[in-house]
């Protein structure tokens, strides 16, 4: 894979709690030199991230929902996504309700999904399951939601809870197949990690800012 080819899968981000204005910046600025696909921050300065990104136009800006725990009102949900496509989002990343999910109401879990997915089309939805939270069976009820939902992805993690682990991935690919795209977020910090999950069918990968610069060094490398 060359460097060019890797950064269309990398979503580049500064999505911590602690995640700075001045990290924001590096993240834009490392966006604009490698073109990595998408770049997101949190809601308070995704503003921000746009004005620094300076539509750069191999560059989309990205905004997240319900960051880190998605338990909040699907009606906060659709206001914060709403918000954030008026800043000019080209993608969102929500989490769904996990504590629903894992309380069994799968309704409730599509419905909140829905209603977002509709808020804010035609903007790809990629919908966060947290898997480091979830057993291999809430797993699978949890792909089969995000795609019965009409998703652009399934995403794997905030990052927040843990990481995404190659049983993971198996686990979701067995369940949805190509149906609907994937993305891996959590714990992919080099290139091998990340090869091997592109090799099972991975589309996107959301990576902070010091795992994305150093499995770029990684790939340049590799192909000097």
């Amino acid at each position: 894979m060359t460097p060019t080819e890797l950064a269309k899968l990398v979503d580049i981000s500064a999505v911590r709690a602690d995640s700075t204005a001045e990290e924001v910046k590096e993240i834009a600025e490392a966006a604009k030199k490698y073109k990595f696909i998408c770049a997101f921050a949190l809601p308070s300065l995704t503003g921000y991230l746009k004005m620094i990104l300076g539509g750069d136009p191999d560059v989309k800006l990205g905004g997240v929902v319900g960051f880190p725990s998605g338990s909040e009102t699907t009606s906060a949900k659709v206001f914060q996504a709403l918000e954030l496509k008026a800043t000019g989002c080209d993608e969102v990343d929500m989490v769904l309700n996990i504590g629903m999910l894992k309380s069994g109401l799968y309704e409730d879990v599509l419905e909140d999904i829905v209603a977002v997915r509709e808020a804010i089309e035609p903007i790809p939805l990629k919908v966060i399951m947290e898997v480091p939270l979830l057993t291999d069976q809430e797993i699978v009820e949890a792909s089969r939601i995000i795609r019965k939902a009409g998703a652009a992805f399934i995403k794997t993690g905030t990052g927040w809870a843990g990481a995404t682990t190659l049983k993971n991935v198996e686990t979701i690919k067995n369940t949805v197949g190509d149906s609907i795209k994937l993305k891996v977020a959590g714990g992919v910090r080099d290139l091998e990690t990340f090869n091997r999950m592109y090799m099972m069918g991975v589309s996107r990968f959301g990576i902070g800012y010091k795992s994305a610069l150093s499995i770029m060094e990684e790939c340049i490398a590799q192909n000097k």
